[in-house]
């Protein structure tokens, strides 16, 4: 059980406790990183605002103390997964969070041999899976992390399926993109679950968190919503163990939340345009058009108190593009699509997050779809994204030409009885469109496509009225995968690769796990790997001492 020190304190009381605690005032703004610098002589050798540390929060706003062997920060998978963990292994947990309840989005975890996974007779070769996914990333992530993921997920995941059918829910594994070339083919492992109105697959992660937040209070966790963390507390003038957290309270007052064996940073991803700016230059547009999730303060406190950025830069982005229908889940569009010169520029047979990628490339990011009336039949079968194992895994054509309609009735899509009649709604030159279809539709007919050289099976001509369009503007931006520097054990590093003692980091804040973008070939890797798989190892240990 965390213990509330005091509920209000006097400056000399707190200077007494602080004193006891090793330092705890001298943190922040002295000596960040070890350098002996103030925070004024610090900001005049930064390129960044976020690489000069606050001043530190004066002992006299500072008001209360709360203790715990452990204290998380975040309340989204990883931090609850980690709270849980540490809990169910005899460790005091306090849990706190900028937001006023648990958070979870998505709902795709990805573990390899589980219990589902075992009882649906879905195997999986990680040796030859992280060949593909390390070409992806161009082996420049830390494949330690990845093998732990591997060799420890299954237990992980049968632990949160546990929990979550003892709250009443049915677990299923997501379908995904196949590809009789193998090249984009996804691999299974992708868990989900069903229940409360959810009845598609990877669309539960709230009904995650809830219940992981239910059972750590029922396991005597305690919560602070709405309270959020502002400075890390380092002892030895920012050279020793990170003891504590300060947080700003609803009250707008100020509270330390001391650690005694761990501060666990779970605060997601980062959005902050500077940091963005440094770190994911090419993504900066999607984040100025809304795009990402977390301001990235756990990031900063982390490197103001010393952590090391991760060693593969620019980090990668979780993005999703394209335009069109899909056949399959998380699969783009295999027509024809262009960019607003009604120019092809690629092979159309991809993932939607590499489409997101190369639809970057093109003017103003925006690009087209463009089919007609017979490419619901030529396309066939059509997968639904949501469908799952042993469910409905099929629409009809019928209900495929249906949603098109009611896409253009809400003017999502756009339909016309001729090109040149398309080209004008989609706001297209006219005779380059018609160029561009004709030839198109060409190599469709001689199963050999000379530009882009995409598979036969895809090359369906536009040619029957009526014809179908949609536009995309921008590839959408979930978030910013990684950023600080951690070990195998998520302990956190400094440049020389250093544990700094007491500090941890769990989720998507986790560096060194992915290059270039992240890709989906294993779907739900983020959730399983970063927030499931390491929450679940790093509370255990910190719990039992193994780390």
């Amino acid at each position: 059980m965390a213990k509330k020190v005091t509920k209000s304190i006097t400056r000399r009381m707190f200077m007494k406790g602080a004193a006891s605690s090793a330092g705890l005032l001298t943190t922040t703004g002295a000596g960040w990183a070890g350098q002996g610098l103030t925070s004024a002589q610090s900001a005049q050798s930064k390129a960044y605002s976020f690489e000069t540390p606050p001043p530190p929060i004066p002992a006299g706003e500072i008001t209360q103390r709360i203790a715990a062997e452990v204290v998380v920060i975040g309340a989204g998978t990883s931090g609850l997964v980690c709270a849980n963990a540490a809990a169910e292994n005899g460790a005091g947990v306090v849990v706190i969070a900028s937001s006023s309840m648990p958070v979870g989005r998505g709902g795709s975890n990805h573990a390899f041999n589980s219990k589902l996974m075992r009882k649906l007779g879905l195997k999986s070769d990680p040796a030859r899976e992280f060949k593909d996914e390390m070409k992806c990333h161009s082996f420049r992530v830390d494949q330690d992390k990845w093998w732990l993921w591997a060799n420890r997920s299954g237990e992980a995941m049968d632990w949160l399926i546990d929990k979550m059918e003892a709250a009443g829910y049915q677990s299923v594994i997501e379908m995904g993109n196949t590809d009789p070339e193998g090249v984009m083919t996804m691999h299974p492992g992708s868990h989900s679950w069903l229940g409360k109105g959810i009845n598609a697959a990877g669309r539960s992660q709230q009904l995650v968190v809830n219940t992981l937040a239910e059972a750590a209070q029922a396991r005597g966790v305690q919560m602070y919503y709405n309270t959020t963390a502002v400075q890390l507390v380092r002892e030895d003038k920012n050279t020793g163990r990170v003891s504590g957290v300060i947080a700003k309270t609803p009250d707008d007052s100020y509270c330390i939340y001391e650690g005694k064996k761990a501060i666990v940073l779970a605060t997601g991803d980062f959005k902050d345009e500077e940091l963005v700016g440094r770190y994911c230059s090419w993504i900066l547009p999607l984040v100025k058009a809304g795009g990402g999730i977390y301001r990235g303060d756990g990031h900063k406190m982390g490197l103001w108190v010393g952590a090391a950025w991760q060693k593969t830069e620019p980090n990668a982005p979780i993005i999703m593009g394209g335009v069109g229908p899909g056949t399959q889940p998380y699969r783009a569009f295999t027509g024809l699509v262009v960019n607003k010169n009604a120019v092809r520029y690629g092979n159309e047979d991809s993932l939607r997050s590499f489409a997101g990628a190369a639809q970057m490339r093109q003017p103003e990011s925006t690009i087209f779809a463009v089919w007609d009336s017979d490419y619901a039949q030529r396309a066939a079968p059509w997968t639904p994204t949501g469908s799952y194992y042993g469910g409905p895994s099929e629409v009809p054509i019928k209900a495929v030409i249906d949603e098109w309609e009611e896409n253009v009735k809400v003017g999502a899509m756009l339909k016309a009885d001729t090109i040149d009649g398309l080209a004008r709604k989609l706001g297209l030159p006219v005779a380059p469109l018609k160029a561009t279809v004709e030839r198109y539709s060409g190599f469709c007919k001689t199963g050999t496509d000379k530009d882009f050289g995409k598979r036969p099976g895809l090359l369906i001509p536009v040619e029957r009225a009526p014809f179908y369009g949609e536009v995309s503007k921008s590839p959408w931006l979930l978030n910013i995968s990684g950023g600080l520097r951690t070990n195998i054990k998520m302990q956190v590093l400094d440049t020389g690769d250093r544990v700094i003692q007491g500090l941890y980091a769990v989720g998507t804040i986790v560096g060194d796990m992915y290059s270039n973008i992240y890709t989906f070939l294993e779907p739900g890797h983020n959730l399983g790997a970063t927030c499931v798989t390491f929450g679940y190892l790093v509370g255990k240990d910190i719990a039992t001492g193994k780390t």
